[in-house]
């Protein structure tokens, strides 16, 4: 037997203007974790995890480094 249905994960903040009306145009983005949207605010494309936080497999890779 299959565990319960997964619940979809809401819809993220487009990055650009901050909209959460954004359609999925890609199952897969640059990593195979991320979906590919394009936001109907301002026409950006951008790339979002698909998972939400806590729900993605852990890893003993070091966390992203940020700077310029």
């Amino acid at each position: 037997m299959s565990g319960p249905a997964e619940e979809p994960r809401a819809a993220p903040r487009c990055p650009f203007c901050g909209s959460r009306e954004g359609e999925v145009i890609s199952l897969f983005g640059t990593q195979a974790i991320t979906l590919q949207y394009r936001c109907h605010g301002c026409g950006s494309y951008y790339e979002a995890l698909k998972y939400a936080a806590g729900e993605a497999a852990s890893s003993d890779a070091p966390p992203p480094r940020s700077g310029a």
